[in-house]
């Protein structure tokens, strides 16, 4: 036994000696946690990517755990809970907020490793640093893949229908939205042979879009959890005990009794939307933008989207200082592996190209330095491709052939300032570790009673009382105490 023990040590040391006179070294992995499902040639462009990483002498390997969007809340919270080995998740402001998930301990600090990658520290300025803070530390690396002063309050709509119909005249106060809801509608159906819907980004998100209409704008509901009405002087309301909420409830019943929103909104899958926008059977809806346009373009070529919002005079709030940020797990093998993707991303702009549209030739073409064409599977989906808003930077980006030029002056061109004001609560993330149970408990009541409310299955005369008495005994005065604090 002793002989073949020390034979067996002999082999592994000759082994690591063989291994390092070929240069080969030890590969950590970089698993890498997004919403979202896998595309055909994944495999294909991974290795892509990973031979790229090891011909530049970096020591990670990628792989990515994809999530699909109807169950991303529950799985990630179940990875999150259960300590999953990962190396790198990416957070997502307005679903589970970078203090949501910090507050579990389920990321590490990254400031001390941060010096090992100057040029990744000077890709962001400090602002975009502060966005990733948790309690005066870095946690994550922000995305910054477009400008965000147009994001809150927006609405897109079908600017051929509009302009045929509509006299090129959009929609500006909440009676107008819905008049155009109204004359919209018979003639896409028609159209398309499909009934379309106003549809929203996110069920979670409170309706910004109607907000502009309203005598208290400019003010700001908090986007991942909803609870939390932010008005410009600092004060601190509860959402879903406002004036505000009961306006956007009766005007929410409007749109359900008139078949104006989807009748199953509370459950259809999130996929669903955006196969109605390829087919063009869509109304007026705070939720699309100009990559709409390329679906739509192949069933119905004269169409697109464009960008407006009620009120337009008034000022734009702009509530966050990044929507998307990458941060590394605290179950990482090596911590340092997110960081050296993510340094290697960005120092070039072929490595930017490889990762979010994978080999040209073979997964697209490139037709100028900001310009490509997916190449297809039969499906008519990409062979492969990776979320820009996910780790794109504006300075590398490239857009499909079809999107306008007015799209990419909507991601990268903001407002004046002059324009534009920030949302008192634009830098600050609720930590809600004192009150885990209670929140957990007010998201499963919100659901049950007041979203039926919300989204105008229940008049609100009907449902509130009983409603926003369930949602107070789940904790909703314990959270907005500590949500002011």
């Amino acid at each position: 036994m002793k002989r073949l023990l020390t034979l067996l040590l002999v082999l592994a040391f000759v082994l690591g000696l063989a291994m390092a006179a070929h240069g080969e070294e030890k590969k950590h992995p970089m698993r890498y946690v997004t919403p979202g499902n896998y595309f055909l040639d994944n495999d294909a462009a991974l290795q892509a990517i990973n031979d790229k990483l090891a011909e530049d002498g970096v020591d990670i390997e990628v792989s990515f755990i994809r999530i699909p969007w109807d169950v991303y809340n529950e799985r990630i919270n179940a990875m999150l809970a259960t300590g999953e080995p990962f190396e790198m998740l990416h957070v997502m402001q307005d679903v589970k907020n970078l203090t949501s998930i910090a507050s579990m301990d389920a990321l590490v600090p990254i400031e001390e490793y941060l010096d090992k990658y100057p040029a990744l520290l000077e890709m962001f300025n400090e602002t975009d640093w502060t966005a990733g803070m948790y309690k005066g530390e870095i946690y994550a690396v922000p995305a910054k893949w477009k400008d965000f002063s147009r994001l809150y309050g927006y609405m897109f709509a079908r600017g051929d229908l509009i302009e045929k119909y509509l006299d090129g005249r959009y929609p500006t106060t909440a009676d107008e939205l819905l008049e155009s809801f109204a004359l919209l509608q018979p003639i896409i159906e028609e159209e398309t042979g499909v009934k379309p819907h106003m549809w929203l980004h996110n069920i979670r998100h409170a309706p910004a879009f109607l907000h502009r209409t309203y005598d208290t704008w400019p003010f700001y509901v908090e986007m991942s959890q909803g609870f939390a009405l932010v008005r410009q002087d600092g004060t601190i309301d509860s959402y879903y005990e406002s004036e505000e909420f009961k306006k956007d409830a009766e005007f929410f019943k409007t749109l359900y009794d008139s078949g104006y929103i989807h009748p199953d909104i509370l459950s259809v899958p999130h996929e669903h939307r955006s196969d109605m926008a390829n087919l063009g059977a869509v109304l007026p809806s705070p939720t699309f933008n100009h990559t709409n346009d390329v679906g739509m373009q192949k069933n119905i070529p004269e169409t697109y989207m464009e960008f407006f919002m009620l009120n337009p005079e008034k000022v734009k709030l702009i509530y966050t200082l990044a929507q998307n940020l990458n941060a590394i797990s605290a179950t990482a093998e090596d911590p340092e592996s997110g960081l050296k993707f993510l340094n290697w991303l960005y120092s070039d702009k072929a490595n930017h190209d490889l990762f979010h549209w994978g080999v040209e030739g073979v997964h697209y073409t490139a037709s100028n330095p900001g310009r490509y064409q997916y190449i297809e599977a039969e499906d008519g989906r990409p062979l492969y491709m990776f979320d820009t808003w996910m780790t794109g930077y504006m300075g590398f980006m490239r857009y499909d052939e079809g999107y306008s030029d007015a799209g990419v002056e909507y991601d990268q061109v903001p407002l004046p300032e002059d324009e534009t004001v920030y949302t008192p609560a634009a830098a600050f993330l609720f930590d809600a570790t004192e009150i885990y149970m209670e929140l957990a408990n007010m998201e499963a009541e919100l659901i049950a009673s007041m979203y039926p409310i919300r989204f105008g299955l229940v008049s609100y005369e009907e449902g509130y009382e009983d409603a926003i008495a369930k949602l107070k005994a789940a904790g909703l005065d314990t959270y907005m105490e500590e949500y002011r604090k």
